[in-house]
């Protein structure tokens, strides 16, 4: 249900009033980071749409919410990259807009849903643009990427954008404590995944608290005798022969390091620990807390978040954190 998708309400009411009000746009770009719920979020509109009961969720009883819950119904196309490669083809658009050409089977609106829709090949996001520039009248397109600039601008120039918002920590803390998970984890993962629940039930298998104690060793021996090592090591220990993926640990590994210092500023302001994202190594961080005023370590976590957005915009990290481990020895 649209209910169930997190941080999403406001966006939710938006496309609700547009739909019963007959305004709905012929294509939508939803944008936001991975794991933040773009896919349920599409699916959940669509099959709300088409409900037969009208109301503002989907009933989850009729046929139509029933066929869209086992993704066969007849109005709801969505299409993602292959396996092979991670592309989408201009022969798999092709395909899509050939379904176009007959109508809406349950006689009212279609929806097409395109995952990861900065993945199409040049010749594909120029063969569905075509489809764009004289849409059918009763399809509604949504394009989901957490790529933005990525998109084609023509394409982009086309589409309204829409860009998802990131759930609050105690939301995701509170979503994974229903689903069983232990609190200490629900809080950790909740303050790490950058509001983005899809992150969060995926760290289970993630070996975050490995990645955390290496974080954490590092973090505490850190001077500026070793800083240019430390950063070398963490560097080393990221790379992977696909680039998307170095990003992304970095990204992660900065995330942890960012709630560490988040932490040992709070103790260093004499703050109770219950209050901590990793109560389980306060003793570790103390220390650090110790030694540093408040202001010092609130710049150096800044300093930290800001070069986590800085890799998301695929600036050098190697420059980048090799200049943030100097800053973080002040």
């Amino acid at each position: 249900m649209l209910a169930d998708v997190l941080g999403q309400k406001k966006l939710a009411r938006n496309f609700l009033t547009a739909w019963k009000q007959d305004r709905l746009a012929q294509a939508y770009i939803l944008s936001g980071p991975d794991g933040i719920g773009k896919t349920p979020f599409a699916i959940e509109l669509a099959k709300t749409f088409l409900c037969r009961e009208g109301g503002d969720d989907a009933c989850e009883v009729c046929p139509s919410c029933r066929k869209a819950a086992h993704g066969n119904h007849e109005d709801i196309e969505i299409m993602e990259p292959a396996t092979k490669g991670r592309v989408i083809s201009r022969d798999a658009v092709h395909a899509l807009i050939e379904t176009l050409n007959f109508r809406a089977r349950s006689g009212e609106h279609r929806f097409v849903i395109i995952r990861e829709a900065d993945r199409m090949q040049e010749a594909a996001a120029n063969h569905f643009l075509k489809t764009l520039e004289e849409p059918p009248t009763d399809v509604t397109f949504f394009l989901l990427t957490a790529r933005l600039p990525a998109l084609l601008e023509t394409i982009v120039s086309r589409c309204q954008i829409v860009r998802m918002r990131r759930a609050a920590p105690e939301h995701i803390e509170q979503f994974l404590r229903d689903r069983e998970y232990a609190p200490e984890k629900a809080k950790l993962y909740a303050s790490l995944c950058d509001g983005c629940p899809g992150r969060a039930v995926t760290m289970e298998e993630s070996g975050v608290f490995e990645r955390r104690a290496r974080v954490l060793q590092r973090l505490v021996a850190l001077t500026r005798d070793n800083a240019e090592i430390a950063a070398a090591q963490m560097l080393a220990e990221n790379k992977d022969k696909i680039t998307t993926v170095t990003r992304r640990n970095h990204y992660d590994d900065l995330g942890l390091m960012a709630t560490l210092l988040r932490d040992a500023t709070l103790m260093a302001e004499g703050a109770d620990t219950s209050l901590l994202y990793n109560p389980d190594v306060a003793s570790k961080l103390q220390p650090r807390a110790a030694a540093s005023s408040p202001e010092l370590l609130r710049k150096q976590t800044l300093s930290i978040l800001e070069t986590r957005e800085n890799i998301e915009r695929f600036v050098n990290p190697d420059l980048l954190i090799s200049r943030l481990f100097l800053e973080l020895c002040n």
